[in-house]
C-alpha cells in the first residue's frame, strides 16, 4: 500500500514509500542550503526499507558538522536532489520534500540548525525550533 510517490524533474528517477514519514524537518544548515539552492531543505525521514527507488541516482559524499558522513543522491540527467543518507542514522533515508508528487504529505515537525538560518527566512512559530541538531 503506497503512502506517497515522487521523483525528479525529468522523471528518470522515481520512488514510492509505503509509510507516512515519522519525521519531517526543515534544516537551515549551510550544507542543506547550498545543496538545495534554497534558504532551507525540508526532508522527510523514513526507514530505507520502506522506499522503492526506480532509476539510478548518482551520489555525492561529504562530511557533516556533526562528524558523520553524508550521501546526497540526485538524478544525473536533470540534477534534482532526491535523497540523503547519514552514517549516524543507519537504515534511514531522507527524502527531499520538493520531490513528492502530492504536497499534502509534507507537514514539517520542526526547524533545525537555526544557528545557520538566514535572518530573512520566515519560520512557523508553531514548530519546535532548535539551534543545532536535536539530541
Amino acid at each position: 500500500m503506497t503512502k506517497f510517490t515522487g521523483g525528479c524533474l525529468c522523471g528518470s528517477v522515481t520512488y514510492s514509500c509505503e509509510i507516512d514519514p515519522p519525521l519531517i524537518m526543515n534544516c537551515h544548515c549551510s550544507d542543506c542550503r547550498k545543496a538545495m539552492g534554497s534558504v532551507h531543505a525540508t526532508t522527510m525521514f523514513v526507514p530505507e526499507a520502506s522506499v522503492t527507488i526506480r532509476g539510478y541516482p548518482r551520489t555525492y559524499n561529504h562530511g557533516a558538522d556533526s562528524g558523520s558522513n553524508m550521501t546526497k543522491m540526485f538524478c544525473e540527467n536533470c540534477g534534482s536532489q532526491l535523497f540523503s543518507k547519514n552514517t549516524s542514522r543507519p537504515g534511514g533515508i531522507g527524502i527531499r520534500a520538493g520531490s513528492v508528487d502530492d504536497p499534502s504529505v509534507i507537514r514539517p515537525m520542526m526547524n533545525i540548525f537555526l544557528s545557520s538560518a538566514l535572518p530573512t527566512t520566515p519560520l512557523d512559530p508553531d514548530l519546535p525550533q532548535h539551534q543545532k541538531m536535536p539530541g
